[in-house]
Parts: C-alpha cells; structure tokens; sequence
C-alpha cells in the first residue's frame, strides 16, 4: 500500500506540472483507477493462493530423506531429495522447499512471476507440506531406483508432487540438484548459496557435470540406509534433464530412461544407449521431438511434468502460459497420476499403453 500512495502522490505532482488545468483531484481519480485494479489484482491473487498448494492424496505413504552424495572426483558434493514408498506415515511432514523463500523466489524467477513483481504468489511454497513423511520408515519390498536431473531453472523440489506421485508408484525416485548453476538455487558442500548462474560452466561441461553427479549418485545410493532395497537402476529428467540421463546412460549401464520433454537440442548425446520412453509436452510433440518410445500427452505444457501447475489455482497459472508454458489444459493431478503408472509400467519391463492421454509417435 506505501508504494500504491508513493506512486500516486509523484503521478500527481508530474500530472500538476505538466496539465495545468487538471485538478489535484482529478488527477488522482484518474490514476486512482489503474493502481486500484493493480492493488486488488494482487490482493486477490495473494488470498487465492491461501492453502495452496494442495499435496496430492497418495495411494499409499510416502516417505522423503535428503542427503549429499559427494562427486568421484572430489570436487563437491550435491544434494539429492529422495523418495521412497514408506511403510507407515510419519509423524513430521518433509518440508517442500529445502531452503525455504530462498527457494520460492528461485522458482518465482523461473516462470516469471519475480520479474513481473509477483514473486509473493509463490512466497507460500516456502512453508508448504510435501506431503511426504520425513525419514520414514522405508518399505522391505525390493524396488527399481529411478535418479532424475532437472531441468535449466529446475531443482530438486519444484517436481515434489509429481516424483511422490512416481515413488508411490513403487519406487524410489533421487531427484538430484545439479551444481552446474542452472538449478534456480542450491547450497554447496561448504554452505555456500549457488543461486541460478547459467554462465558459470560451458555447456558442455554443465553437461559432463550433471553427468557425473546422475551417476554418483546412482551408485551411492547402493547399500544406502534408510531406503528399500534397490533393484534396477534408471535415469531420468525434465527438459535439460533429458540430455543430462543421456549423457550419462553412456557412462553408466543403466536399465532404462524415463525422460520428460527432452531437450535434445541442448545435448550432445542424443542417442538411447538403454531402453528409453520419453514423454512429451504439447509444444515439444509440435517440434517433433523423438527420442526412444515416445509419447505425446495431450493438453500437457512443459510445466505439466514438474508441479508447476499446482502452485497456484489455475485462473492463475493457466494465464500465464500464453507467456512461459506452465500449464496445459490437462487436469494436473490427473496428468501426474497417468505419468507415474506410465513409468511404473516401464520400470517393471512393460510397455506404455496409449489412451486418451498418452498418444503414442515413436
């Protein structure tokens, strides 16, 4: 409100100077209407994003443990975000942001809402519930273990509903969060904030370097407590992510590739060295991206294969993707619950079938 009464006593005074027969009064009925519908727009975004977001009813119980893997190379460590089936809820719910409203305004910046002064609107996601327990007690049953890489802006909460979606599914899915400077924000081995910093490495050493931190982990995390018993391993990821799995299925004998809208033309390393299915967005099947058995979900954006969707209602969200696409017309949860059956049925050795959703194009 002090900026709205900032604005409008300056706005004044220039109108003053520079339209001598408009009245003070005038003046700021005149501009009183413009800064009103900002002021209300913000107000009412800022009440509808009250007990947002909602964490989805998951099928069974879902537990989430951080840890820090550290490279083979000994240059650092990344964090990894871990989900797991878990044998009965938890007491304490896993925070959905690891580092709070340093992440929130991360991820603002990401879809736009930071540079448009709308960074509040996803302040909330700061506090919110994950809906998975914290370090709980994991399953006995032997499960396949799915690492995923984000994507360029990504981290390792902003798919959290979707991934426990994936891990209910029946597995244990890391989401790792590259050191590389595209996550949105990260905290290094010594405590050091890494906010969002695309030029810090070459592209092609981002890549060997999301590279290597997908297979460090994939193989730290064999023998890890706290977790099922690990059956086959697979890579995955989101957009960059795509290239990154790719990259290191060539390092790493992997089972498979789960990949979300790939973004092949990122990558030097475009060919399937494993059994692959991608899935992909509205605009990435219009490209015609194709990379193994592919998908075309439809009515799902970009932003439909991480949580994007759900950070806020859709008269919110659904708007903003005539700009970034954060969300397609697909009902979001729905959207989840399809893509975690269809990567279950993958990691078991099935094929996808296709249905009113998944459209098959490869």
């Amino acid at each position: 409100m002090m900026r709205c009464a900032i604005l409008l006593v300056v706005a004044s005074r220039a109108t003053a100077l520079t339209l001598p027969d408009v009245s003070r009064a005038e003046a700021l009925r005149t501009l009183a209407l413009p800064l009103g519908g900002v002021a209300a727009f913000r107000g009412g975004a800022a009440l509808a994003v009250v007990g947002q977001p909602r964490a989805p009813a998951l099928p069974s119980p879902v537990g989430c443990r951080v840890a820090r893997v550290p490279a083979s190379d000994g240059s650092g460590s990344c964090r990894v975000k871990i989900f797991y089936p878990a044998a009965a809820p938890a007491p304490e719910d896993a925070p959905y942001c690891l580092d709070g409203r340093a992440t929130s305004d991360g991820m603002a910046g990401l879809v736009g809402f930071r540079q448009l002064g709308l960074a509040f609107l996803l302040a909330h996601l700061a506090d919110a519930p994950s809906g998975c327990g914290l370090d709980a007690a994991p399953v006995a049953t032997k499960l396949p273990l799915l690492v995923y890489s984000h994507g360029f802006g990504g981290n390792a909460d902003m798919a959290s509903y979707f991934l426990s979606e994936v891990a209910a599914a029946g597995s244990v899915v890391a989401a790792v969060e590259h050191t590389d400077g595209t996550a949105s924000n990260t905290v290094l081995e010594d405590g050091t904030a890494l906010p969002f910093a695309p030029g810090r490495l070459s592209r092609r050493a981002q890549l060997d370097r999301r590279a290597d931190e997908l297979v460090d982990v994939a193989k730290a995390l064999r023998g890890a407590d706290g977790l099922p018993p690990l059956g086959e391993t697979f890579l995955g990821g989101h957009s960059y992510g795509g290239p990154s799995a790719l990259l290191a299925a060539s390092r790493f004998a992997c089972a498979g590739l789960v990949l979300h809208d790939p973004a092949l033309g990122m990558g030097y390393a475009s060919e399937a060295a494993a059994r692959t299915v991608s899935f992909t967005s509205d605009e990435y099947d219009a490209a015609g991206v194709r990379c193994g058995a592919t998908f075309h979900c439809r009515g799902a954006f970009h932003g439909n294969f991480v949580d994007a969707p759900l950070w806020a209602p859709p008269w919110v969200m659904r708007p903003l993707s005539s700009v970034i696409p954060a969300a397609g017309p697909v009902d979001p949860s729905l959207a989840h619950a399809a893509l975690a059956a269809a990567a279950a049925t993958f990691m078991r050795g099935g094929d996808v079938v296709p249905d009113g959703f998944f459209e098959r194009r490869a």
